[in-house]
């Protein structure tokens, strides 16, 4: 009868044996479908973001909450007003003096809050803009490049902390992960943090372009009143 120890034994080396009889990593390419992409950019925009997501989705129904409740308001009968009561005897009252008028003090214009915007000022050859998306302390800009993919662009102002694996890597005066695709077709990825801001970048370049990209990143100036 074989113990327990032995068992063990054997079931590692067959795990062994078994690992080693699949393909590498690299021999398997994994393309994801448009909908699925979809569907995972979605998905980390609600672990990121789950109050504006929630918002959005219950948005719908606080609005026909608020509707129903103001057309029931409309349709209840109303409560009859009572009528006034007659004046009382009107007493002499001596007239008061007039009040001296005074030029009320001009108010200061409200200052409107600076709407703070970075935006990388190096990109490779033939990348255009395409959109961009701005949240209050959050932002996305996203560019097309020659090759009908996007670059995406994204910085966060309360500049929240994340680990990342990857490889460490110097952009600018500061410190970066670099996240190179495994498989042909995967985008590449880079992620820093600069003066209390958190960035990241994910594009279909090489990594010394993802480096040149994030150090060209300056933050915009206001747009001057008109």
């Amino acid at each position: 009868m074989i113990s327990d120890k032995e068992l063990q034994e054997a079931a590692r080396r067959y795990e062994k044996a078994l690992l080693a009889g699949l393909p590498e990593p690299e021999e398997c390419p994994a393309v994801f479908s448009p909908a699925f992409e979809r569907k995972m950019k979605k998905l980390i925009f609600r672990v990121d973001h789950p109050v504006r997501f929630w918002t959005r989705l219950l948005l719908p129904a606080l609005l026909a909450a608020a509707i129903a409740a103001a057309v029931l308001a409309m349709l209840l009968p109303k409560e009859p007003v009572p009528p006034p009561e007659p004046p009382a005897a009107l007493e002499t009252v001596p007239a008061p003096e007039a009040p001296v008028e005074r030029e009320p003090a001009p108010e200061a214009p409200a200052e409107e809050p600076e709407t703070i915007i970075y935006r990388p000022t190096w990109l490779p050859e033939g990348c255009t803009w395409a959109r961009e998306a701005l949240y209050g302390s959050e932002g996305m800009i996203v560019y097309q490049t020659p090759g009908g993919d996007e670059a995406v662009f994204f910085y966060d102002l309360n500049g929240r902390e994340e680990d990342h694996e990857g490889e460490a890597v110097r952009v600018g005066d500061g410190a970066g992960t670099l996240l190179l695709g495994r498989s042909k077709g995967e985008l590449n990825e880079l992620f820093w943090s600069g003066e209390g801001v958190s960035f990241w970048l994910t594009a279909p370049f090489t990594g010394e372009d993802l480096i040149r990209v994030a150090e060209s990143v300056e933050k915009e100036a206001p747009a001057s009143a008109s």
